[in-house]
């Protein structure tokens, strides 16, 4: 009884490790779509279902972008406009904003939204270029955890150098 208490404490430990990893370091993708502003018309009826609403909030970190349903949004140092890094384990971990952006109407947002396409074909919110991500440790909105994370994570700020 020990011995499997022990064999699955190794394999649960092992597993986290892994899991884990997967947002530290690149992940071999192939090259994506160039980033695309979103357009400055709002879509026409039908498009909005593959919308996302994009908003602010103030948080002690500043004003802070946010998801429609008030969720703190996130950018990854290794992604660039052009390749979406956060595949696989790390997109469970921090899950992709998808979808076309586009501004809450009481939301100031200074700089510019878009989308790039992911790896696997699905479009992914952009701001400033910046592919878009929730964390998955924050679990009620406004909630800032994933700051920091691994010197390669932060919170999306919105003000004067946006980003």
């Amino acid at each position: 009884m020990i011995a499997k208490r022990a064999i699955l404490a190794v394999a649960c430990a092992g597993a986290a490790v892994a899991l884990m990893s997967g947002c530290s370091q690149a992940t071999e993708a192939p090259a994506a779509v160039p980033t695309t502003a979103a357009p400055d018309a709002v879509p026409a009826t039908g498009a909005s279902d593959a919308a996302t609403t994009l908003g602010t909030r103030e948080t002690a970190l500043g004003t802070v972008l946010t998801d429609g349903d008030g969720f703190t949004l996130y950018r990854f140092d290794e992604d660039t406009a052009d390749l979406v890094r956060c595949v696989g384990p790390c997109a469970e971990i921090w899950p992709p904003t998808p979808g076309t952006p586009l501004p809450h109407p009481d939301a100031v947002l200074p700089g510019t939204v878009g989308t790039t396409t992911r790896p696997d074909g699905v479009e992914q919110a952009t701001y400033d270029g910046h592919p878009l991500y929730r964390f998955a440790k924050d679990t009620a909105p406004g909630l800032t955890s994933g700051d920091g994370v691994k010197g390669t994570w932060h919170v999306v700020t919105v003000d004067a150098a946006h980003g």
